[in-house]
C-alpha cells in the first residue's frame, strides 16, 4: 500500500507570493502537500460566471482579504472558514478589487475521510 503521507517536514517558510497580487492575472497556487495549498488571487480576480462543484471534500480558510461569493451576493474576509462536502454548489467568486484574497486550501478524497490513520 502506497503511503498518502509526505516525509516529515518541521517548520519552514513557504515560498509565498507578495500580498496584495494586483499585478497579476492568474492564480498563484503555492502547494504545501498533497492536500494543502495557499491560493493567492489577484486584485479583482473573477472565476467566471460557472457555479463551482468538486467530487472531494474542500475546506477554505481566508487568511487575507476578501472574496464575494457572486451568487449569494456575501463577501467574506480574513477569518472566515468554508467545509463543503462533495457536490456541494458555490461560487462564482470574485477577489477582493484593491486586496485579492489569500486562502489556505485543505482538499480530501472522501475515501480517506474513512481511512484509520
Amino acid at each position: 500500500m502506497q503511503n498518502m503521507y509526505m516525509n516529515n517536514r518541521e517548520f519552514y517558510q513557504p515560498n509565498l507570493p507578495s500580498f496584495p497580487l494586483c499585478e497579476s492575472k492568474e492564480i498563484c497556487i503555492t502547494q504545501l502537500s498533497q492536500e494543502t495549498s495557499i491560493q493567492t488571487w489577484p486584485c479583482g480576480f473573477n472565476t467566471g460566471n460557472d457555479i463551482i462543484t468538486h467530487t472531494f471534500h474542500e475546506e477554505v480558510y481566508i487568511l487575507e482579504g476578501a472574496i464575494t461569493d457572486l451568487s449569494l451576493g456575501q463577501t467574506f474576509g480574513k477569518g472566515y472558514h468554508a467545509w463543503r462536502n462533495p457536490g456541494m454548489k458555490h461560487g462564482p467568486y470574485q477577489a477582493d478589487q484593491n486586496f485579492g484574497c489569500q486562502m489556505l486550501v485543505i482538499v480530501r478524497n472522501p475515501n480517506r475521510l474513512s481511512d484509520s490513520h
